[in-house]
């Protein structure tokens, strides 16, 4: 466990997946089984057949149709399992000064909705994620990032049309030196990122899932230090490790400030 050198480093960057990596459920699934099982089934059988991010559009206008509101929405998104050991973990990196950011294939109202939920919106600087907005009559459109109207991005990794992380992400690391970049992710789309850290930084794979066996079947392109983690409890106790910090919730809580933070929808955004 890389401890050792965790009072020198100085300037973290730290990027995190969302769905299965800070939350313990995926937003898009989660919303339509708790909403409307057949339009959870249809999601089910569409996956593969539809792109992702034009599948959830279109299932959200279902559900509009259905008369479910923006209300429904969030009350159903303030539900999702968030534990108290991630959200220990968030504070505590913050507290020692990392830049946190979110790199997610959801959507800007999903996670805005969910962070407000728990009183965790400030402690990012920046989400990088598929613009969402509500229209005139109410119903959550949802785009996606990289949209149809731009070249296909055409990275070679198992990224999805609508996004590379990894292109996203290395921006954010050339937007300044950074002593250390820690990923944390937990499935295919999140090896393309894993894939531009170098041998200083840090992976946080999510242990048995689809990262995982990506990078086994794939080390020659990985060269940053790999640690898995199984659940929220074990990723916080390799947290403190790297950070060389043990803290309690109250503390953290008390130590951190409320510094202004930006949705990033948009490809043209850093």
């Amino acid at each position: 466990m890389p401890t050792s050198t965790a009072s020198t480093i100085t300037k973290r960057l730290v990027v995190f997946d969302f769905d299965w990596t800070l939350i313990e459920a995926d937003s898009d699934y989660w919303v339509m089984q708790k909403l409307d099982a057949d339009l959870a089934k249809a999601q089910e059988d569409l996956v593969g057949v539809v792109q992702w991010t034009d599948l959830q559009d279109q299932l959200l206008g279902q559900l509009h149709s259905r008369g479910v509101t923006r209300q429904d929405l969030e009350k159903t998104l303030q539900k999702i399992p968030f534990t108290q050991e991630m959200i220990t973990a968030l504070r505590l990196m913050k507290s020692q000064g990392a830049e946190l950011c979110i790199l997610s294939d959801a959507n800007t109202f999903y996670i805005d909705t969910i962070l407000k939920a728990f009183g965790i919106d400030h402690l990012f600087s920046k989400i990088i994620t598929n613009p969402a907005h509500f229209d005139d009559q109410g119903r959550l459109r949802v785009a996606r990032f990289h949209g149809l109207d731009q070249e296909p991005h055409g990275c070679p990794m198992p990224c999805h049309a609508n996004l590379c992380k990894g292109r996203e992400l290395q921006k954010l690391i050339d937007a300044q030196p950074w002593d250390q970049v820690i990923y944390m992710g937990d499935s295919t789309n999140d090896f393309c990122p894993s894939t531009r850290l170098q041998s200083k930084d840090i992976i946080l794979a999510r242990a048995n899932l689809l990262l995982e066996k990506e990078i086994k079947l794939h080390p020659e392109l990985v060269k940053a230090n790999v640690l898995y983690w199984s659940d929220p409890t074990n990723a916080l106790q390799i947290i403190q490790s790297v950070f060389g910090v043990m803290a309690s919730t109250k503390t953290l809580s008390s130590s951190i400030s409320h510094p202004p933070r930006t949705l990033q929808p948009l490809s043209s955004a850093l």
